[in-house]
């Protein structure tokens, strides 16, 4: 059998929902991010409502070097970390987990929800304590603001295509809703306009650019 043929056989059998995209907005801390402190809780944002099924963190010590095998077969180099709280099996879009308070070193967590077509979906995202590290700014309630092109008006609920919004959320094309239907009169599809989204990616305000 030609290689061709097994890389098709193969994506024939793998599941759908394994392959199927993360509707991740943003998580905190972020991806990658050296910290010099510990942060009260990890936040996980979805575009849509979804409920986690799993979430677990595990400590490395700072020199730790997981190798792409290791972490696939799991190795147990980690030591874990217990999350408290109930934050499972909740349909949101913005997950607050606490965390007790961490020490210096390297840090992942791997998650696991439905989202709200559902399909089973995961992910992980890491990031480091260390002196070294920038302080750690909580989103807690303020804006974000973005600009982008409405693509959509359907109700309350309007789909836009925009760039970066902060250094949180990347491009991307999503349907937000608003409180007030009526702050979309006037707007119409390839509209540009600034926008502003509270923490449960709500938008609070939309105006023409």
């Amino acid at each position: 059998m030609s290689m061709l043929r097994i890389i098709f056989v193969l994506l024939a059998l793998t599941p759908i929902a394994a392959i199927a995209h993360s509707p991740i907005a943003y998580v905190l801390p972020k991806d990658g991010a050296v910290i010099n402190s510990s942060p009260e809780a990890i936040e996980i944002v979805f575009t849509g409502p979804s409920k986690l099924i799993k979430v677990s963190l595990q400590k490395f010590a700072p020199e730790a070097n997981k190798s792409l095998v290791g972490s696939l077969l799991g190795s147990g180099e980690g030591v874990d970390i217990a999350l408290v709280g109930k934050f499972l099996m909740r349909e949101e879009k913005r997950h607050l987990i606490s965390v007790p308070t961490l020490e210096e070193g390297n840090y992942q967590i791997n998650w696991r929800a439905i989202s709200e077509d559902g399909h089973t979906i995961k992910g992980e995202f890491s990031f480091i304590i260390s002196p070294e590290g920038v302080d750690y700014v909580t989103r807690q309630d303020e804006l974000l603001e973005g600009e982008g092109q409405i693509k959509r008006i359907r109700g309350p609920k309007v789909t836009i295509k925009h760039g970066p919004i902060g250094d949180l959320m990347p491009a991307m094309t999503m349907e937000y809703l608003l409180p007030d239907e009526r702050s979309l009169e006037g707007f119409k599809r390839g509209d540009k306009v600034i926008f502003k989204l509270n923490s449960d990616l709500e938008i609070t305000e939309v105006k023409g650019k």
